[in-house]
């Protein structure tokens, strides 16, 4: 999927109230629909707080990988709005916090020390692969049980959401940037699966 950027931080998006339904392949179908396919194996709900639109997604489908059309700039607009120095001839990993669900205020990620621990050993392994730059990003810090632990910072115009987290995935996600590509992964995530994505990236 090709992503042009077009400056959407600064985009403002009609809102209705209107509550819409996808399946997995983005065609609109109705509620007795989407209900129906919910029960199918393997379906889970996300949905978009801001639209008002929900949407099937396969639980072992959760990677989209892609192109940005514009990552140069992308970068010097995170740097501006951001006060960072992110280095575009590095891999730049974002973890992405939505706002506190179910899924990340229990668990690992509902405690402080066994969150941290469990990032300690994710950077481990993120850096035997390649030296990264890493951006914690967050929609909504309710619940965040590490914020003032690491370097978050808020969405700024909600550029990230809108380029690649369209939905509310449970408990976080990620996306691997490597010049002009990017592998996002959405929800719950291993640490394995952080790392196996940025060493994939690369070898293209």
């Amino acid at each position: 999927m090709k992503k042009t950027l077009l400056l959407l931080a600064f985009i403002v998006q009609t809102i209705t109230n209107a509550q819409t339904y996808y399946d997995a392949n983005d065609n609109e179908i109705s509620k007795k629909v989407f209900d129906e396919k919910l029960l199918e194996y393997g379906n889970i709900s996300v949905t978009n707080d801001s639209l008002n639109k929900h949407k099937i997604l396969f639980v072992y489908d959760r990677i989209e990988k892609g192109v940005l059309s514009d990552a140069p700039n992308l970068f010097k607009i995170l740097n501006e709005k951001l006060h960072l120095q992110l280095d575009y001839n590095k891999p730049l990993i974002i973890y992405y916090y939505p706002g506190k669900d179910p899924c990340n205020s229990s668990g690992v990620g509902a405690k402080r020390r066994k969150q941290l621990k469990w990032d300690k050993e994710l950077n481990k392994k993120v850096r035997k692969v390649a030296n990264v730059n890493v951006l914690r990003i967050y929609k909504s810090n309710e619940g965040l049980k590490t914020l003032k632990d690491y370097n978050w910072k808020k969405d700024p115009n909600a550029l990230i959401e809108h380029l690649f987290f369209n939905y509310h995935y449970s408990c976080s996600s990620f996306v691997v940037i490597n010049k002009d590509k990017y592998s996002a992964y959405f929800g719950e995530y291993g640490r394995e699966d952080v790392a196996s994505t940025l060493e994939n990236i690369l070898k293209k």
